[in-house]
């Protein structure tokens, strides 16, 4: 019986002890919504212009195979009463094959175009999770998560505004 009071005693003590360094040290944690940081970014909002900018002469190219179909097709209506009809099968099938080429053209473009916008996006998300954790470091900051993992968060520990100040410079 001694030995189980001494052994609850001194489970007490440790437990006690326990708390109060926890209590004592207690962590500073915060949380960023990146998706927030990225919709504010000037550089998120510069993405699409960016991609477009990239792929304008494949654009152009594209829309010079639309001219050249609505040329064609303006002029099967114009001229649909003086053109045999070897003339008409010819320009049908030059206008099938344009409107296949542009069809090829517009699907490998949008596949492009969306696989170099996403590895923009993703380069601009490690700049902010790089950013987040210099300001978590320079802040001592235990502990920073992402905001989509929260179910609930004091205003107070959202780092957001101070990551967006960080990566625009304050502005």
């Amino acid at each position: 019986m001694n030995k189980i009071v001494k052994t609850s005693i001194a489970a007490a003590l440790l437990s006690t002890a326990l708390f109060a360094n926890a209590a004592e040290a207690q962590q500073k944690i915060g949380y960023v919504n990146m998706q927030q940081v990225l919709m504010n970014l000037p550089q998120a909002r510069n993405l699409e212009e960016t991609v477009q900018e990239e792929f304008k002469s494949r654009i152009a190219e594209i829309e010079e195979i639309e001219t050249k179909m609505k040329g064609l097709q303006e002029k099967a209506e114009r001229d649909r009463n003086i053109m045999s009809q070897s003339e008409m099968q010819n320009m049908g099938r030059e206008l099938e094959l344009l409107d296949a080429t542009r069809q090829v053209k517009t699907k490998g473009l949008r596949e492009d175009m969306q696989r170099r916008g996403n590895e923009l996006r993703d380069q601009l998300m490690a700049e902010v999770v790089r950013n987040a954790q210099a300001l978590a470091s320079e802040q001592k900051f235990d502990v920073v998560l992402s905001a989509n993992s929260l179910v609930y968060a004091n205003e107070s520990f959202d780092l957001t505004d101070d990551v967006l100040k960080k990566m625009t410079g304050g502005n």
